[in-house]
């Protein structure tokens, strides 16, 4: 018996938590997936920024971001259409829930005996990282579900693609991300170079063939791709084409890097030198003053009618592969549009952070109708992205989408 209140605490608990949609409003419960997709993204670079100015150290950072990726695994496995279902039910249910759990709880303890309890409760106690990973795999078994109902849901099969490459279950990984690139007519690179990774890794990092096909695929939809630049040069020198893997790998030396890819990439070229006898050339380093780009904005004309009285636009540009933080910012008011605009070193928010250190850049036009640059539901915006060799030329930018 001493177990059964911490077995009673424990169900109403999870209870509780099961009937959260219950306890708030209708008008309250998010009505498309996007809307955690877009808090996901915006918490995710507020980790990205605490863990680059110091904030916080990087282990720190690495739980928060497999805890914010836990939680929208969470919510995309989720059903949109449950909480409304049971909304008609009244304020009655949940309580209806909890007493049944309990009851249940206590019921099924003196039945079927303590030992199963208390192996459970030993695993979250004694193994938190064991009893995790149990959660992530009965999420990623609900998004299997729900992908059986959505079958043309490419964004879902890409997703189960990323959660079973983390698992570990690098077959199941690549037949998921194989099914998302089979749904996406206009193809990601990031989609091809995961089903890839994930072949490789299924076949004992064997990237011919089929892995080293999607890399190249990968690199014709974005030449300057970093983990599509890495792996099809480890590809070539799997298969002897030394030049190629060279001039792969010297291409990604060109990007800002991390610290410890920097280094790795600069072992993996000195050892291509050893066997292949090419020379790995000195770093440059890239003239970049007067790098400036020039961004045309325009309003689709069918957004015209939302936009509020004394909104603020916001032109900003933020590296492709990067820190969070705009490298340059534009503040104009919106009565300003169709308006040409410059963005270059002079308006970098940090010394160290500038336009000129990057060579991909997401340029961002928004209509803030709280005259704050992060993004707010209601906002009309657009995005484009620019690299090093498209910036002398003028950025046509529209915008022509709400966020969600």
């Amino acid at each position: 018996m001493t177990m059964l209140l911490p077995m009673a605490v424990l169900a109403v608990l999870a209870a509780a938590l099961l009937t959260r949609p219950w306890w708030r409003p209708a008008a309250a419960r998010p009505r498309h997936r996007d809307a955690n997709v877009v808090a996901y993204r915006s918490r995710l670079a507020e980790i990205d920024a605490d863990a680059a100015s110091g904030l916080i150290d990087a282990g720190i950072a690495e739980n928060l971001r497999s805890e914010l990726g836990a939680r929208l695994l969470a919510d995309a496995a989720a059903p949109e259409a449950a909480a409304d279902a049971v909304a008609a039910g009244g304020r009655f249910a949940p309580w209806l829930l909890i007493a049944l759990v309990v009851a249940f709880a206590g019921t099924w303890y003196g039945l079927a005996g303590s030992w199963k309890t208390q192996r459970t409760l030993d695993l979250v106690v004694a193994h938190p990282d064991q009893a995790q990973s149990l959660m992530v795999q009965a999420m990623v078994e609900r998004l299997q579900q729900r992908l059986r109902k959505s079958p043309d849901d490419a964004e879902g099969w890409a997703m189960l693609g990323r959660s079973r490459f983390v698992m570990g279950q690098y077959a199941e990984a690549a037949q998921a991300y194989a099914k998302a690139n089979a749904l996406n007519p206009s193809q990601t690179a990031d989609w091809l170079v995961g089903e890839g990774e994930s072949l490789a890794m299924a076949h004992d990092h064997d990237l011919s063939g089929e892995p080293a096909a999607l890399f190249e695929q990968a690199l014709k939809l974005d030449p300057d791709a970093g983990k599509a630049l890495w792996y099809a040069g480890l590809a070539a020198a799997q298969a002897q084409d030394y030049p190629q893997a060279m001039a792969r790998w010297l291409r990604l030396r060109q990007q800002p890097l991390p610290p410890d890819l920097a280094t790795a990439l600069e072992q993996r070229l000195q050892e291509l030198s050893q066997i292949s006898g090419l020379k790995v050339p000195a770093r440059t380093t890239v003239a970049t003053a007067g790098l400036a780009l020039q961004v045309k904005v325009a309003l689709a004309p069918a957004l015209a009618s939302r936009v509020p009285p004394g909104a603020t636009l916001f032109v900003f540009a933020k590296a492709a592969e990067g820190p969070p933080m705009p490298l340059a910012v534009q503040r104009l008011p919106v009565t300003q549009l169709p308006v040409e605009v410059t963005l270059d070193d002079s308006m970098a928010m940090a010394p160290t952070l500038k336009l000129s250190q990057f060579d991909r850049w997401v340029v961002t036009a928004r209509i803030s109708a709280g005259g704050t640059a992060l993004p707010q539901s209601g906002d009309l915006q657009g995005q484009a992205t620019v690299t090093r060799a498209q910036a002398s030329k003028p950025l046509s930018l529209t915008i022509a989408e709400v966020v969600p």
